[in-house]
């Protein structure tokens, strides 16, 4: 149901992440994987512009020695701490966080094997058929929405993160 606008969006969405990224990692000598770990612990609450703007200002004032303490972002005090604990390397994302482990594989790597599903992955799958209240689902059927996602991306000679980003930006208007 996406128009040609949300189509094109969505291709590029993880692209241009990726780019973002890579631009901050290189600037600051910090792995790929961190900084999107970073970002991803930024985002809760954060528009995307201002979680762009806060990762980089956390990846700065980690590589320049500042502590948590002496910068603001716009999401949640916890969530900076994580920022600078995933810099310290004493938090990583694993697996155990599906959802924000497969975003970080998309924004780090563009990895294709790699599906964010997050609420509005979910409300499209599902639209009314069952209450959408938060993405809490569990392990096998998370991994069978992926294999689905993944599927269907597939038929439409799409990578996984770019069909998911499609619906994304299609189910949101």
């Amino acid at each position: 149901m996406a128009d040609s606008q949300q189509i094109k969006e969505g291709r590029a969405w993880y692209t241009t992440a990726n780019k973002i990224v890579l631009d901050i990692a290189g600037r600051y000598d910090i792995d790929p994987y961190k900084v999107a770990s970073v970002m991803s612990a930024l985002s809760p609450r954060n528009k995307w512009s201002q979680n762009i703007i806060d990762t980089e200002k956390v990846c700065k004032a980690w590589r320049e020695g500042v502590s948590p303490e002496d910068i603001k972002v716009c999401t949640f005090h916890t969530n900076k701490f994580k920022a600078f604990a995933i810099l310290n390397d004493k938090v990583s994302i694993t697996d155990k966080s599906l959802k924000t482990f497969n975003f970080v594989r998309n924004i780090a790597f563009l990895d294709p094997t790699a599906v964010t599903i997050d609420i509005w992955h979910l409300r499209a799958c599902f639209d009314k058929i069952i209450k959408i209240d938060s993405v809490t689902i569990g392990r096998v059927a998370y991994g069978q929405i992926k294999k689905l996602t993944l599927k269907k991306a597939e038929k439409l000679g799409l990578s996984g993160y770019e069909y998911q980003a499609i619906i994304w930006t299609a189910i949101r208007k």
